[in-house]
């Protein structure tokens, strides 16, 4: 039988032995995640920068349904916590031949853990199954998940545990960043590592904990004290103890073995290091949702606390913490008796963590947040779809509210009769909740009066004009029956008097042009300022179109020439500029419609669609601008062109380009049911380097279903089949029908 003093060394050895793992095992969930994150600058790859339209693109398209999204929290909190129980356990688990089970290749498992872990196991196995049945993982993953899950619950036990378990958490770090590069990978991958950690270390603790029970009495063999005559209520005094000692029977010093503590249930010489480790791997928990939350969380405390996205960020950073406080209570004198208790809620706090850490993916970020003078694009509720929305210019006084949808009234109307705009009835970007309720935007839903989004003429979706306030406030918008809010800041600077223009009757074709700017946006540029509206200038590139195209009809014989203007600075001046190369040229300008002459409509969208709407309906009648209808370049839009049957229109640049087909594209996805227009192209064109036409072409634009490109089977970008988000002519086509032109 081995003496006390060998026994003495022995434990003292394996104290030491733990307590140099436990260090190790603290500082490597500390110093590998950070030494991860030091480096997602450099060895990363950049972090990735979303832009405010593909925010938008992100939370109007499709999303991940209810049982995508339960698939996902199990496989992710289901390997948190199978591999965080095998790795901690095989590094700092001993051996617990009391009230234990015996694991499935040998090791002592305490019962409730091995159980623990075997569950976890299972339900790994069982989401990784079932999602490789839905096709989002390959079979290589899904056998490799399956199988190292299983392997960690049957080498519970023994040392070899600590390898399938830290295998599960480098994959569960993997799949909680899928969604980020860079910097943000390494804090999802940090987070993930330390959570698992966390959860073990919590798991193996609440396993070996002792259970509740009534306070220790006095030992046998020894009386009671008292109340109050010993220094603890129920503890012998210390003379009692010794008169105790010395009338006790002599044994001899050989005779006595000093137990160890592992046979012993009500000592736990591992809670110590199992803390220390756990308290590590929560702070470095913490300190990486925080960072997250900085470098791609929501832009502002209103989407932080107001948005599913920011609480779910909220509560992966908030529930490691309570897990810590949880440990913290169990090391207390008075926290001791219930530490079972508290490490199984402090265990079950933390897998609700990480699934809140696994619901990020699933969730569309937050839109940007405002700036003054910088138009403010988001996406708001409306029943079970959610529609886009467009503010600016940002400014303090009147701001012009685009809303995407359909099913807006005209304005004036006050029976809540709803219209149909052009491209639904032509067939064309019908893509879009439709909206039967009315529609409303308010700076105060409690005292100020909501303002009616209406349709406006040339234009699709809804439009309002709304004062808002100087500095940081909400706006209210009400639609399909849903309330939301959005965060707005105008600054304190008034708006010049080209921002204004915004708000005016060009704010159609001004908002096309900054849904252009925000689709060209480059990651890592500014947001683009309001700034100009096209309608303010007659640029150099329209003109010569537009006296390239008087050349051309002039010189076919055209002598009567109609031309329709607006009070714009743009209109005004291309009226000048046609009237002045009409009468140069020969021709005979009229005011009224007649047979002969051709029309030439350079106004703006709402008063072009008037006019071609009008000259249509009077052609039914009688002989009507049989030399031709020709529209100004910035007239090519679906809410214009389709008001006639056919028209010409003089552009640099080719609407059956791929160019042209991708900012259409872009632009639907940003915005639903925006149609592409030359406005927004040259905006979006001058960020992605794309160079104009020196030599403008006429382009002929009418409703024939011409199919201009063969398409793969179960590809719908073509005419036929409805619905092409990049068709310039919904169910119709552009084409060139001249050559390039001298535009002097």
């Amino acid at each position: 039988m081995p003496t006390s003093s060998n026994t003495r060394h022995r434990v003292s050895r394996s104290r030491r032995a733990l307590v140099r793992r436990g260090r190790a095992a603290a500082a490597a969930v500390v110093v590998l995640p950070l030494a991860l994150v030091a480096s997602g600058g450099t060895a990363l790859a950049g972090p990735v920068v979303v832009t405010p339209a593909a925010r938008a693109a992100a939370a109007l398209g499709e999303q991940a349904g209810p049982a995508v999204v339960l698939l996902r929290v199990a496989l992710l909190a289901g390997t948190a916590l199978a591999g965080g129980i095998a790795l901690v356990h095989g590094l700092l688990g001993r051996r617990a031949p009391q009230g234990s089970s015996r694991g499935l290749l040998g090791g002592h498992v305490p019962r409730g853990l091995l159980v623990t872990a075997w569950v976890a196991a299972g339900v790994v196995a069982a989401a990784a199954e079932i999602t490789h049945l839905t096709g989002s993982v390959s079979v290589l993953g899904t056998v490799a998940h399956v199988v190292l899950a299983l392997v960690a619950a049957a080498l519970l036990g023994t040392r070899w545990s600590a390898v399938p378990g830290a295998v599960l958490l480098v994959l569960l770090a993997a799949q909680l960043g899928s969604i980020h590069t860079g910097l943000a990978f390494a804090l999802d991958a940090t987070y993930a590592v330390a959570s698992g950690v966390l959860v073990g270390a919590t798991a193996v603790a609440a396993a070996g904990a002792r259970r509740a029970g009534p306070a220790p009495g006095p030992r046998a063999g020894e009386p009671a004290v008292p109340a109050g005559s010993g220094p603890a209520t129920g503890a012998p005094s210390a003379g009692l103890r010794s008169r105790a000692a010395a009338e006790a029977p002599t044994v001899p010093f050989g005779a006595v073995a000093v137990p160890e503590k592992a046979d012993r249930p009500d000592v736990h010489p591992r809670s110590g290091v199992l803390a220390r480790v756990a308290i590590a791997a929560g702070a470095v928990a913490v300190g990486a949702g925080v960072a997250q939350l900085v470098v791609s969380g929501p832009d502002t405390t209103h989407d932080l606390t107001g948005s599913g996205y920011g609480l779910a960020g909220l509560a992966a950073v908030a529930l490691p913490v309570l897990v810590m406080a949880g440990w913290a209570a169990a090391l207390l004198p008075a926290g001791r008796l219930r530490a079972r208790e508290l490490h199984r809620i402090a265990g079950v706090t933390g897998v609700a963590g990480i699934a809140a850490a696994a619901l990020l993916a699933t969730l569309p970020l937050p839109g940007p947040g405002p700036e003054p003078g910088r138009p403010l694009l988001r996406t708001v509720g409306a029943g079970a779809d959610r529609l886009a929305v467009l503010v600016a210019p940002m400014r303090p006084g009147p701001n012009l509210v685009r809303l995407s949808g359909t099913g807006y009234p005209p304005p004036g109307t006050t029976d809540g009769t709803a219209v149909q705009p052009v491209a639904l009835a032509t067939g064309g970007h019908e893509h879009g909740p439709t909206l039967p309720t009315a529609a409303s935007v308010s700076t105060d839903p409690t005292s100020a009066p909501a303002v009616p989004f209406t349709a406006r003429d040339g234009a699709a979706g809804g439009w309002a004009v709304v004062d808002l306030p100087a500095g940081a406030s909400t706006l209210t918008v009400s639609a399909g029956g849903v309330t939301s809010t959005v965060p707005v800041d105008t600054g304190s600077a008034a708006a010049t008097p080209v921002e204004g223009a915004l708000t005016g009757p060009d704010g159609p074709e001004c908002a096309a042009a900054l849904l252009g700017d925000l689709v060209g946006q480059r990651p890592g540029d500014a947001t683009p300022e309001a700034g100009t509206c096209p309608s303010d200038t007659l640029s150099e590139a329209d003109a010569g179109a537009l006296r390239a195209t008087i050349r051309t009809l002039t010189d076919h014989g055209v002598r009567s020439v109609r031309v329709v203007a607006d009070d714009s600075p743009r209109s005004l001046a291309a009226a000048e500029l046609v009237r002045t190369r009409a009468t140069e040229a020969g021709a005979r300008l009229v005011e009224r419609p007649d047979a002969d002459s051709a029309l030439i409509v350079v106004s703006g969208w709402a008063p072009a669609a008037a006019t071609l709407r009008e000259a249509s309906a009077r052609a039914l009648e009688t002989p009507t601008h049989l030399g031709g209808t020709y529209l100004a370049p910035w007239l090519l839009t679906a809410g214009v062109v389709t008001r006639t049957s056919s028209s010409v229109v003089p552009l640099a640049f080719n609407p059956q380009d791929q160019l042209a087909k991708r900012y259409a594209g872009e632009v639907g996805a940003a915005f639903p049911g925006e149609a592409p227009s030359t406005s927004g192209y040259v905006r979006w064109a001058a960020h992605s380097g794309v160079p104009l036409d020196e030599r403008p072409a006429l382009f002929g634009a009418a409703p024939v279903d011409v199919p201009m490109t063969v398409n793969a089977p179960g590809d719908t970008d073509g005419h036929h089949g409805g619905g092409n988000p990049a068709a310039w002519f919904p169910h119709g086509t552009v084409v060139p029908v001249s050559a390039p032109l001298d535009p002097s």
